[in-house]
């Protein structure tokens, strides 16, 4: 039997769970793998990336999008989507958040869950990225009437009309505002879904560095959870994608956010229809940047803390915010 291309750095059992917590480290390129082991076999893959973007034109979200438009093993159109007509999974998708890009998947069954895996694979790591599906995907110049040249030009994307819609309400402006203003240095200033105004600023170079910057094994994280033996996950993972790679670079390291010296205040405006009265449509945040959200004590501290004061009607915040005669309502944003 061959040598394992990784190595047990840890292990734990969890009763409560019932599983054993098993953490693994590629031996080459320094890829992690965080593996479930349990009796269930509605088996669960997602590989992960730290992506960290240094503007708000969206990149992270954009390339999600493309790498699902065609890989190397399978240049066809849109793989993912294909699969998901095909497959019997019961969950599949993929998620960009501030910080991170993840593609997961469940399935109980193991020829589907060794299908969906090497699509998975072989799309994050060996995606075509074709200028087209970046225009498609991403952005791109349409006329406002597709048969009348005539007409004025107007930008179209899959990304940029889903932020148009999703930063179009007061709430998602008002909660990327305060983002700002409580991280100034980092990547949580940004957007990483995208400012539709930004969009277009994004070039299909761009694109292609972000994905060859943080795409890398060094920088990614495999999690699985079920009944499959880790070593034989760990044994397509190594021939399907990790032996083909011969980047060993470190991970992207995302620094701390700087603290405040002093509180600060801001005004900023949101649109409203134009039959619509702007009167009582003003919202009031007060925010506090708390301390790293992987000291694991201190957020269960500050979520116990919020959910007594705002949970429910009787809590003693939400009952003042509620009642008082400042406002009509509580913010939608209230909380940890």
């Amino acid at each position: 039997m061959s040598e394992s291309p990784f190595e047990l750095t840890a292990s734990k059992d969890i009763p409560a769970l019932r599983l054993t917590l098993e953490d693994y480290r590629h031996k080459r390129t320094g890829a992690r793998h965080l593996h479930l082991a349990s009796e269930d076999d509605n088996n669960v893959f997602l590989v992960a990336f730290l992506t960290e973007p240094k503007d708000s034109t969206g990149v992270a979200h954009i390339l999600e999008h493309t790498s699902l438009c065609g890989s190397e093993h399978y240049p066809v159109r849109d793989p993912f989507f294909m699969m998901t007509r095909r497959s019997l999974n019961n969950f599949m998708n993929a998620f960009t958040a501030s910080d991170w890009t993840a593609y997961p998947f469940a399935s109980q069954n193991r020829k589907d869950f060794d299908n969906l895996m090497d699509v998975y694979l072989d799309a994050v790591f060996f995606p075509l990225l074709s200028k087209m599906d970046f225009a498609q995907e991403g952005h791109r110049v349409e006329f406002e009437n597709p048969t009348d040249p005539a007409s004025p030009l107007t930008y179209k994307g899959v990304v940029y009309n889903e932020m148009k819609g999703a930063m179009s309400a007061p709430y998602s402006i008002l909660h990327q505002a305060l983002q700002e203003r409580l991280y100034t240095t980092t990547t949580y200033h940004y957007n990483s879904g995208g400012e539709p105004a930004h969009i277009p600023e994004l070039t299909y170079d761009a694109l292609k560095s972000f994905h060859a910057n943080h795409y890398r094994p060094a920088n990614a994280l495999f999690m699985t959870y079920g009944n499959r033996p880790a070593a034989e996950l760990q044994a397509r993972f190594e021939d399907k994608a990790l032996a083909r790679i011969n980047d060993t670079g470190g991970p992207v390291v995302i620094n701390d956010e700087l603290k405040l010296t002093s509180p600060t205040t801001d005004t900023i405006s949101y649109p409203t229809p134009k039959d619509e009265d702007s009167k009582d449509k003003t919202h009031i945040v007060l925010g506090w940047l708390l301390g790293r959200i992987t000291d694991i004590k201190t957020l269960m501290e500050a979520n116990l803390l919020s959910e007594v004061l705002l949970n429910n009607s009787a809590a003693p915040l939400q009952y003042a915010l509620e009642t008082t005669d400042l406002g009509h309502a509580p913010s939608g944003l209230c909380g940890l």
